[in-house]
């Protein structure tokens, strides 16, 4: 007999030795341009002999907005409501005490990308389905790729608090390495051009072509685990530079989304930089080869620091050191250090206590003249999300933060959130995946002045509510998305006048215009809920997060915590309730009414849904990878890439897109391998020097011989730097992201040469060698 309410807060009862009541998950998708809808189907069956309620955590992305719960059980479609929080939570109690069904959806409170299904009295037979449907924008990879990311699985995160003083809705808090239900996938991709390919890093998928900007996608073979997060991405022959899609949101209400790539000559002289590192090395980064991948980040990113800048190394787990005292100048003798430092880091540091060394961090203020950068490298398995965000955020004005989620299922809440509060951008690199490719970005951008001043104008509209109210600062070639709900003026219609978008960056002003619908589209439109998010997303970002509790450590007497500004929990709850979407303040909830039921008992187990962990690769441990060394750690083709499958012209047939084997031993390179690339950029100097020698010559195809034969009269390190520089360039041309910092210290050492009539001679001969090669 149950009392009274069942509390949600508090930890989750964890039974054993009993049926998992969640027999399937579905998972269908629609990308429209640069946005998706996604639907998630959950099936529950009952087989014991007492009513359950069934509790299953489960992530969604931080990106998202979820707009919609409804629930199928005996022939009957229940819909949903958004009510607050605990207005919810009262009705889903209450029904469960007249032995009604019920269903609460809530937000975790610790994390925005964890969410908790509620599915109360479930009678002996029966079965549900609940199905949970959620809008989210795509991120940009490059200017023609995109990738959805559908979180599928977490991993158990560290949380620095004692467990007597959780508070809250809370997810789950049990992990299984394998769970009896499995996954399913339909999807369909509508592009804004034609399709060029659409792989997969982490699954195998069978793509069917529906025309040249259309496509259908399913998991190849049978059911998929949910061990890992599903990464679909779709690259086009070309993207435009700016895109406008409107929709009526309501009668006389429209909302826009204006996606635009910026366009400008980025300042090649670059910034004074102070350059700090920041890496997990926390026990959970000891799966899927983390700490490997770690450790090659640090080695990249050794080669890639201009000289002149300073910079340091701090690893964490449990607890914090850092390699030097204070950022030192680069130089070949702290880059030897460096280098060793990298070379013995481990997964052995316990937890992951990321606050305090962004903490040390920021209690001393960046180099006068210099510009500071944070690295962060971790798997994001944290609790602590929104005091970390909140740290970054209160020192975005003396440091930038570019975040690195490494792993199948990172903290997207955790990486993004610090990237967008530090005025940064994030990375998410999966295992298998080409690291050198998203460090490359990410060095990019940080070595560059960021662009602040850029402002979004829509003309010939009223009543506009832009989101983000100020736009962030953008980055040469990344795709940036601003929406706006806007009005008509009194009077006037969808053709009344002209309407355009002004984009100012600094100094330039394009013009784009757009035209209104003149009637609703029959697919239910979403455009104003990716809005309703954005918003709410900057005003999280504003929150500052609450103080940990502190005196009596008795179980469930501290009250959930509450933000100090209520104002910004009112107006988050405000926007929640208006566009119908999920917030930390307002939850989902539904009743199914069920007069006349003969209930035998008030009797109701509680069955918490197991969570099945991230995938960790079982063929390899922590120090042996897949591909080819570098610095003894793996690059190339891991065991879950997918191969690529190129659709010819405007059309293509349906393939299947299987897992690449991995290769193993391999002792030879193809001159314009990914291998024999990352071993040039290895035997780079700290200076940005290479000096000509056998091994570089031979991973340049030609000799010592003919290099000496073809130029004269420059030094063994100039003419190494130069062979060095034109083989990357020649033969590598598509890779720009894996060694534009790299080569850049390489040009600045050649354009310090007195005699640069000498030097692009040699530049002449030996690109002449490399083509004939």
């Amino acid at each position: 007999m149950i009392p009274g309410p069942i509390s949600l807060f508090g930890l989750f009862v964890s039974l054993t030795n009993v049926s998992i009541p969640l027999i399937g998950v579905h998972y269908d998708f629609k990308i429209r341009s640069f946005a998706g809808h996604i639907t998630i189907d959950q099936t529950y069956k009952n087989t014991e002999t007492t009513d359950l309620e069934c509790v299953y955590g489960f992530p969604i992305s931080d990106q998202a907005s979820i707009v919609g719960l409804t629930i199928e059980i005996d022939n009957r479609t229940l819909t949903s409501v958004f009510k607050k929080k605990d207005e919810a939570f009262q009705e889903y109690s209450e029904a469960l005490k007249r032995n009604d069904g019920a269903y609460l959806l809530d937000q975790s409170e610790r994390s925005d990308d964890t969410f908790v299904l509620s599915v109360g009295r479930l009678p002996p037979g029966k079965e549900c389905k609940v199905s949970i449907s959620y809008v989210t924008t795509l991120e940009s990879v490059t200017e023609t790729k995109s990738r959805l990311t559908i979180p599928t699985s977490l991993y158990p995160r560290y949380d620095p608090t004692p467990k007597l003083q959780k508070t809250g809705v809370i997810a789950p808090e049990s992990y299984r390495a394998t769970v009896s239900y499995k996954a399913t996938l339909s999807g369909h991709i509508q592009a804004v051009d034609t399709i060029e390919n659409i792989t997969s890093p982490t699954h195998p998928l069978s793509v069917t072509t529906v025309g040249p900007k259309e496509a259908s996608v399913t998991f190849n073979g049978t059911q998929q685990a949910l061990d890992k997060d599903l990464v679909i991405e779709v690259e086009l022959k070309k993207n435009p530079q700016s895109y406008v899609e409107v929709e009526e949101t309501s009668p006389g209400v429209y909302t826009a989304m204006y996606a635009f790539v910026p366009s400008f000559k980025p300042d090649n002289s670059g910034i004074n930089s102070e350059l700090i590192f920041v890496v997990d090395c926390s026990g959970s980064m000891s799966g899927e080869n983390k700490i490997g991948d770690a450790k090659r980040a640090m080695q990249i990113f050794l080669r890639s620091i201009p000289e002149g800048a300073y910079f340091n190394f701090y690893k964490f787990g449990s607890r914090f050191e850092s390699l030097f005292p204070q950022s030192q100048l680069y130089s070949a003798d702290t880059f030897a250090q460096a280098k060793a430092y990298a070379d013995a880091i481990n997964a052995n540091m316990g937890g992951t206590e990321i606050l305090e060394p962004l903490q040390k961090i920021y209690t001393s203020a960046p180099r006068s003249g210099f510009s500071r950068q944070i690295f962060v490298l971790t798997d994001g398995e944290v609790t602590n999300t929104q005091e970390v965000i909140s740290l970054v955020r209160q020192n975005a004005d003396n440091s930038r933060v570019f975040a690195f989620g490494l792993g199948q299922s990172p903290s997207r809440s955790l990486v993004n959130g610090i990237a967008l509060a530090g005025n940064g951008k994030a990375e998410f690199i999966k295992h298998g995946e080409v690291l050198e490719n998203s460090i490359g970005r990410q060095l990019a951008r940080a070595l560059q002045p960021s662009v602040t001043d850029v402002r979004v104008v829509f003309h010939g509209v009223t009543q506009v509510q832009q989101a983000p109210t100020v736009v962030p600062p953008v980055f040469k070639g990344d795709r940036q998305i601003v929406y706006a709900i806007f009005g008509l003026d009194k009077g006037d219609d969808a053709t009344a006048r002209p309407f355009y978008i002004e984009l100012n960056i600094g100094q330039s002003k394009t013009k784009v215009p757009f035209t209104i619908p003149t009637k609703r589209s029959s697919e239910k439109p979403f455009l104003a809920q990716l809005a309703a998010r954005e918003l709410i997303r900057h005003l999280e970002l504003e929150q500052k997060a609450p103080p940990r509790p502190t005196g009596s450590l008795q179980f469930g007497r501290h009250p959930s915590p509450l933000p100090s500004d209520n104002q910004t929990q009112e107006s988050i709850t405000a926007l929640s309730l208006k566009f119908g979407v999920l917030s930390k303040y307002v939850s989902l909830v539904a009743v199914e009414s069920r007069t006349g039921r003969n209930a035998t008992s008030d009797k109701m187990e509680l069955r918490e849904i197991p969570i099945q962990k991230s995938m960790i690769p079982q063929d390899e441990d922590e120090d042996e990878g897949m591909g080819v060394a570098f610095n003894g750690n793996s690059v190339g083709v891991g065991h879950n890439a997918v191969l690529a499958n190129n659709f010819a012209g405007s059309s293509f047939n349906r393939f299947s897109a299987s897992p690449a084997a991995p290769l193993r031993g391999m002792t030879t390179e193809k001159p314009n391998s990914a291998a024999t690339l990352n071993k040039l950029l290895n035997l780079q100097q700290w200076n940005g020097t290479w000096n000509l020698n056998e091994e570089l010559a031979r991973l340049s195809n030609v000799t010592v011989t003919e290099v000496h034969s073809a130029v004269s009269g420059l030094d063994d390190t100039v003419l190494g730097t130069l062979l060095a520089v034109t083989v990357v360039k020649e033969r590598f041309a598509q890779q720009t992201d894996v060694w534009q910092a790299i080569i850049n210290k390489a040009t600045a050492f050649l354009d310090k040469q007195p005699d640069q009539a000498a030097i692009q001679s040699g530049l002449s001969a030996l690109r002449l060698i490399i083509k004939r090669n």
